[in-house]
């Protein structure tokens, strides 16, 4: 199943990118700089919205299916300084703080392992380096988004790559020791209800 969504993922998610996505990601990137890490690049929505203030850009996605569009979109970028790699995000090939700024776009919810994931991240950070993210979390205690997202978890994860509806991903990103210096939560229009609810901003690695 999660080989064709792989396939056709940029067809399924093409409502939702016109509706908030594009801009969020545009919002979200416009002001990076530096040696940049983005985990799971998927099929590489993002390239287009990469100052020309980015010096190197590495980009990872274990998806082979989607790695393939990655490299394909990354070819018709107008970047020079940018590597690709199949490696996952909880086991990240780079020396520790090698990075100015890691970027996340919907992946937390699908890691394997969303605490190896950030602990990696905070790994490869430069004291003072940001975590951008923008990812789909788990709704209001007590709402009945939430109480459908339980109910729907367990065939949810199966069916989208491991994908989870229940992530605490603000509280996962503090628990990994970073400061979030900026947040704003909003829901994702033209999504599947159960997975609007999303969290997007800023953490910062401590100087010390």
């Amino acid at each position: 199943m999660f080989y064709f969504l792989s396939l056709y993922y940029d067809k399924f998610m093409e409502k939702t990118e016109e509706a908030c996505l594009r801009q969020w990601r545009q919002d979200l990137l416009e002001h990076i700089s530096g040696d940049v890490l983005e985990i799971g690049a998927g099929t590489g929505a993002n390239i287009k919205f990469y100052p020309e203030a980015v010096t190197s850009l590495f980009m990872t996605e274990p998806d082979k299916t989607m790695r393939m569009q990655l490299d394909k979109n990354v070819a018709n970028s107008n970047f020079d300084n940018v590597t690709t790699s199949g490696a996952s995000a909880e086991v990240i090939d780079a020396k520790s703080e090698s990075f100015d700024c890691v970027i996340s776009t919907l992946v937390c919810c699908s890691v394997k392992n969303l605490e190896h994931t950030l602990a990696e991240i905070f790994r490869v950070l430069k004291p003072g380096g940001s975590l951008m993210f923008l990812e789909h979390v788990a709704a209001e205690k007590g709402t009945k988004r939430r109480k459908w997202q339980y109910r729907i978890n367990p065939i949810w994860r199966r069916m989208m790559g491991n994908c989870h509806l229940i992530r605490e991903t603000e509280s996962e990103i503090l628990n990994a020791g970073f400061e979030i210096k900026e947040i704003k939560r909003e829901s994702m229009r033209k999504s599947i209800p159960v997975a609007r609810p999303t969290i997007r901003g800023i953490a910062v690695k401590p100087l010390v």
